[in-house]
């Protein structure tokens, strides 16, 4: 049957820290990058206040879900050099086909070692995932299978499926009861999926559930404008980003294709992650997204973002 319901969110670490412990992973982000007067006047207490709008965020989608009852849902994120490696393999598009994706909650950077550290596990639906892959090679998409029984990393370090599944998926359903299949997308290392490629994707999925006797959701996260460590560290887009929304609002996600066309700063980074809620809004088509908050929040680097998709008739 057609996805129904299609979720999107930011994930960013400091979204899942309490604000009083915002401004370790700030500092460390924004290195020796001159910051906006904005990020001077978010206070303590106006980041206690954005941690609650972020709660509340994720509480809206968390009983979207939860009232949809999907009986699978795939999952879009990107890779931080978790469950793939730059150099060693990272590939424009992985899909996982085994029983279980496991990551780990720790924070720390990939180069860390992730031992001893508590991990998340989410159950797979191992045939709807091998179903979906082999109807996007027959739409011509090259993508790459990781097809062992639980994820494992393919660098040193086995950090498993990475933060952006770990550390959403318990806010958004708390019982990790719901089957999923694991699409990962490059949204870092050159060269890159276009926009046009991560649309399509999300229309070739949609396509391919549609004739699939389940109830399913889709969900991506990542986003949205942001680049820590990098030149605009602690900066955030604001204009950008309320384009964006602004088109998926307005069910026209087809008015992104021209995104990361051109050499950008804005653009690079981890604004690249965008791409995941591309998948989404390629997905659900015309259907118009509701956004249920936007904070461009300096202190988190990153403008945050929540938003769902949702066919009454479905």
């Amino acid at each position: 049957m057609p996805i129904g319901l299609g979720l999107a969110c930011s994930h960013s670490p400091n979204v899942f820290l309490p604000a009083e412990e915002w401004d370790n992973r700030y500092n460390a982000a924004i290195l020796d990058v001159p910051q906006p007067l904005a990020a001077g006047r978010e206070t303590l207490e106006v980041r206690r206040a954005y941690k609650a709008r972020i709660d509340a965020g994720f509480e809206v989608l968390r009983a979207k879900l939860a009232e949809y009852r999907p009986e699978a849902i795939v999952m879009v994120t990107d890779d931080h050099n978790e469950m793939y490696d730059e150099n060693l393999c990272q590939p424009s598009i992985a899909l996982f086909t085994g029983d279980k994706g496991s990551g780990t909650l720790t924070l720390k950077g990939p180069s860390e070692d992730p031992t001893g550290a508590p991990r998340v596990e989410v159950k797979c639906h191992r045939e709807l995932a091998e179903h979906i892959a082999a109807a996007l090679v027959r739409r011509d998409f090259d993508i790459a299978i990781t097809r062992t029984p639980e994820t494992r990393s393919i660098g040193p370090r086995d950090r498993g499926m990475g933060h952006g599944f770990s550390r959403t998926a318990p806010k958004i359903m708390p019982a990790l009861d719901i089957p999923a299949v694991l699409i990962w997308l490059n949204c870092y290392f050159e060269p890159l999926p276009t926009a046009r490629r991560c649309l399509a994707l999300g229309r070739a999925i949609a396509e391919i559930c549609a004739k699939r006797p389940e109830r399913i959701a889709i969900f991506g996260t990542g986003g949205l404008s942001h680049d820590p460590r990098g030149p605009r560290a602690g900066w955030v887009d604001e204009p950008l980003d309320r384009s964006i929304l602004q088109a998926f609002e307005d069910g026209e996600p087809q008015c992104l294709e021209g995104l990361f066309t051109f050499r950008s700063d804005t653009l690079h980074g981890g604004t690249g992650e965008v791409r995941n809620w591309l998948v989404v809004g390629g997905a659900m088509g015309s259907t118009k997204a509701t956004i249920v908050d936007y904070m461009p929040i300096h202190h988190v680097i990153t403008g945050v973002g929540f938003a769902y998709w949702q066919d009454g008739g479905r």
